[in-house]
């Protein structure tokens, strides 16, 4: 068995474009020697074993690459750990194989037999000629790490986006509004949707000469766990609610008045994402609403009639496209 002076490494971690968050240096040698209980990491002129690591940012996420050597450039065995999510989540992987490779570390190749003393030019001359078939060198073994593994140091992240809304029994008929909305996800917990939204006027006719118009602002605030989340696309169920600031005007009337009223309503909705390209998705919501506070509105007077009120249950649509900021 090799003596544990033989098995002190020296390491070197490089970052390529793009994974400068990965694991450092400093970082990936204290996890290890946590791991095997004793010093492993020393200078070069100290160390027998040499240990590369290299972290490249790829299309679908992010590689850590691992270079076992001798010392003397021999190399001794490669590993190759992938994920598609932040590279933290490569952190306890990444120690566990450098540990398991450095505590016991794979042989060398075999060096070419030397040639046999007494041996005449022509029996070297056939034995060059005819020489013995190669073993070829393994391929490095791949490891993918799974994506519902914890990214420790992963960001919280955050999606910007702008979509046209549809809303039925909000307001008189089916209006449309614009929608802006922030979207933050927050590491272990539910991410947090903040959204405003500006319809458009609706008119609420008594007849032809009179009635009232709507005009409504909202914002709202929701939690969207997700129910399946891929790099490419994701579904999400959505529970929130939603503050609104109604104003009424009436005209035609003797007398026209404005009304200021506050909304409330509860929602639960579903949405969907679909990236076209780095880093812009297509997003789609529908979602129900009942409202806590439903105001009447009607005419008074001699022809007294209600002019609107909003549906118990309302139901909207959004289409949008989103960005994912960072």
């Amino acid at each position: 068995m090799l003596a544990e002076a033989s098995l002190l490494v020296a390491l070197t971690v490089q970052h390529g474009s793009g994974a400068e968050a990965c694991l450092a240096e400093g970082q990936l040698k204290r996890s290890v020697e946590k791991r095997l209980k004793r010093r492993v990491f020393v200078p070069a002129a100290e160390a027998s074993l040499r240990l590369d690591v290299s972290f490249i940012k790829t299309a679908d996420g992010t590689e850590a690459r691992i270079a076992l050597a001798s010392i003397d450039g021999t190399l001794r065995g490669t590993r190759s750990l992938v994920t598609t999510g932040h590279c933290s989540a490569l952190d306890d992987s990444l120690a566990l194989s450098v540990a398991l490779m450095v505590d016991q570390p794979p042989d060398e190749e075999p060096a070419p037999k030397p040639a046999v003393p007494g041996q005449s030019e022509a029996d070297a001359g056939s034995s060059r000629a005819a020489p013995a078939p190669a073993t070829p060198k393994p391929k490095p073994t791949t490891i993918a790490i799974p994506p519902d593994v914890a990214a420790p140091r992963e960001p919280w992240h955050a999606r910007f986006g702008a979509a046209g809304v549809a809303a039925w029994g909000l307001l008189p008929a089916i209006r449309p509004a614009l929608a802006l909305y922030l979207k933050l996800v927050p590491r272990h917990i539910f991410p947090i949707a903040l959204q405003g939204e500006g319809f458009w006027p609706a008119t609420a006719e008594r007849d032809a000469a009179s009635g009232a118009r709507f005009h409504l602002l909202r914002a709202g605030l929701s939690l969207c766990p997700a129910l399946a989340e891929e790099p490419d696309f994701g579904l999400s169920a959505c529970l929130g609610q939603k503050l609104g600031w109604l104003k009424v005007d009436g005209y035609g009337f003797d007398h026209d008045r404005s009304e200021r009223r506050l909304t409330y309503a509860l929602t639960l909705g579903g949405e969907g994402r679909l990236r076209l390209f780095t880093p812009v998705s297509l997003r789609g919501y529908l979602g129900a609403e009942v409202p806590v506070l439903r105001d009447r509105f009607a005419s008074g007077g001699r022809d007294a009639s209600t002019l609107f009120s909003p549906s118990p249950v309302a139901v909207s649509g959004e289409i949008g496209l989103e960005a994912a900021l960072w």
